[in-house]
Order: C-alpha cells, then sequence, then structure tokens
C-alpha cells in the first residue's frame, strides 16, 4: 500500500468513529485464546457423553422384559441372553437349541464353557485396568435377558458368571410407565 492509500483509510477509520462518538477498537483474538475455546468444548463434549456409563444396545428379535423398577443400571459388563444364544462383546459365544435350552455339549454341571472362558478372560483385564488406575474392580455383570427366557438357562448363565469372579448382577429391563 502506498502512503497516500494508508492515509485515506485512516481518515475513513477516523471519520467513521466520529460518526459512533466512540473510538474504534482493534479486536485481537490470539492462538492461545483459540486454543482454549476449543480444550473447553472437548471437555464439556467429553463429559457429557461419558456421563451414562453404560449403553445397552439390544441384539436383533430381543425382548427385553417389562418391569415397574426405577433403579438406573449401573455399570458392568453386558451379557446377551436370548433364545436364539448368548452374545459377549459383540460376538455370539453359544448357540441355543430350537426349544431355547444351551447346546449341551457346551454346558457341564451348569457351567457353560465357551461363556466362562470369555468371562475370565475379561475379568482379567478389568482386573488390571483397575489396578493400574488405583480403583477397585466393578464385579457387577449386566443380564440383558429375554422375556421368552427358559429359568434353567438363566441359572446356567448366573452359575458361570459367578464360577468367573462376578458377585453382583443387573438385570437390564425397560421401564413400564404408570
Amino acid at each position: 500500500m502506498t502512503p497516500e492509500q494508508e492515509a485515506f483509510i485512516a481518515r475513513k477509520k477516523e471519520k467513521a468513529a466520529a460518526r459512533r462518538a466512540k473510538p474504534e477498537e482493534k479486536a485481537n483474538l490470539g492462538i492461545t485464546s483459540l486454543m482454549d475455546i476449543v480444550s473447553i468444548l472437548v471437555v464439556y463434549l467429553l463429559k457429557s457423553y461419558a456421563s451414562d456409563p453404560v449403553v445397552i444396545n439390544p441384539t436383533a428379535g430381543q425382548k427385553i422384559p417389562m418391569s415397574y423398577a426405577d433403579a438406573p443400571i449401573q455399570d458392568g459388563i453386558p451379557v446377551f441372553v436370548t433364545t436364539r444364544g448368548i452374545t459377549f462383546d459383540s460376538k455370539k459365544i453359544v448357540t441355543m437349541t430350537p426349544d431355547g435350552d444351551i447346546d449341551p455339549s457346551q454346558v457341564q454341571n451348569h457351567l457353560i464353557g465357551p461363556l466362562y472362558d470369555q468371562l475370565a478372560e475379561e475379568v482379567d483385564k478389568a482386573k488390571q485396568l483397575a489396578e493400574r488406575q488405583g480403583k477397585p474392580w466393578n464385579s457387577r455383570i449386566i443380564l440383558v435377558g429375554d422375556s421368552d427366557l427358559k429359568f434353567s438357562v438363566l441359572v446356567d448363565v448366573m452359575y458361570t458368571t459367578g464360577r468367573a469372579e462376578f458377585a453382583e448382577y443387573s438385570f437390564c429391563v425397560i421401564k413400564k410407565s404408570g
């Protein structure tokens, strides 16, 4: 820019400021301020996203039982039990017979072998993580059952989870209105 152009722009700014009856302020927004804003937004979004400790997504065709219970679901490891199979960590690990029982080749004295193996691995990981964080291990399992599930299947699943060192049980239900 030439000196004449700079002088013209300066006079134009002075006239505009005089019209508003106040001096024009120059806005400075540095990179530090922008980083502060972004950091605050990220922390806020992470906090609000992580406010619900457990998100349960039922498997296809699963009918979760209804209940008048109003207790919120607590943090734990979900196991999905339907009349077609048992799913853990997004993998179907046990299949059911057509009449809704656990495949007899996978159960021995109420212990469901494949489920026990998966849960034992998960327990080891969870204990190591809790130890590194200096927190006690949460030994809660969330049973997400089907309303058509046989009681004998539920007994076998609870026995297996108990043998895998889970001491607390939560049952996932859908709250009835009323």
